[in-house]
């Protein structure tokens, strides 16, 4: 019992997307270990080809005591996360926590580079997708009276000398306005809606990106996320709502 109680997500639903690998993989992992019950999402296969499904995201947390649903969405599709959705109240009855993390990255490419296809694929995973889960979710958490929104940000979303180009950067600036006005549009539902900027991680989709070879040593492995991702899947309106915060400043600026 005592166990338990020391669990800081006991209780608890969260679904976190895109967590086939990286750091969703790592949050739902995180979040298992505090006690929560996690529905991991991903799409059935990588466009990119990388390794990891969410079928293995769910083995990996049972076999380490966790509970874990493994679903197949893809989140640009309305109809797949409507289903998805509806599968975790099927199988838990609530969902506390949404972490968006699916999304992709288009980095060092020009306008003129980028074709239509491929920004509006852009703007699907990382704008469109996020819009679509929050509003499947949302009618759940109003009627509880709480939940809580992660989604991610980037500093390239609000500098344009990061690095982000023309579609990355915009796709990011979009989903932290996106995620302020919806802070504003639940805060009477004591929802919590907040953006978590990383910083640079270690992961197998940053690795196949060549630039970010001249900084991997200072990026850090995606469990180094866990921590924050924790406490703000505990917030709701009355706490903590409406912020940008960065990975590496919690503990220190936030969180405390």
């Amino acid at each position: 019992m005592a166990e338990s109680q020391d669990k800081k997500m006991e209780g608890m639903v969260a679904i976190v997307t895109g967590a086939s690998r990286g750091l969703g993989r790592a949050i739902a992992k995180a979040f298992a270990a505090q006690g929560a019950k996690v529905v991991v999402s991903a799409r059935r296969d990588s466009p990119t080809g990388l390794p990891g499904t969410a079928g293995e995201t769910a083995e990996q947390i049972r076999s380490q005591g966790g509970e874990a649903l493994a679903l197949a969405c893809d989140v640009t599709d309305e109809e797949q996360v409507m289903a998805m959705v509806g599968r975790t109240i099927e199988a838990y009855g609530r969902i506390d926590v949404l972490f968006n993390n699916a999304g992709v990255m288009v980095l060092g490419a020009t306008i003129l580079d980028i074709v239509p296809e491929t920004w509006d694929q852009s703007v699907a995973a990382n704008l469109r997708g996020p819009y679509l889960c929050c509003r499947a979710v949302l009618p759940t958490m109003i009627q509880q009276g709480r939940g809580s929104i992660i989604n991610i940000g980037s500093r390239m979303g609000s500098d344009h000398e990061q690095g982000g180009g023309v579609l990355y950067s915009a796709t990011k600036a979009a989903v932290h306005m996106f995620s302020f006005c919806l802070a504003d549009e639940v805060r009477e539902h004591n929802i919590a809606v907040n953006i978590l900027s990383p910083g640079g991680l270690r992961t197998e989709g940053s690795a196949a990106i060549p630039w970010t070879q001249r900084d991997w040593d200072q990026r850090v492995d995606p469990e180094a996320v866990g921590p924050s991702a924790v406490y703000l899947a505990q917030q709701d309106a009355s706490t903590f709502t409406g912020r940008l915060v960065l990975r590496a400043e919690f503990g220190e600026t936030w969180g405390v």
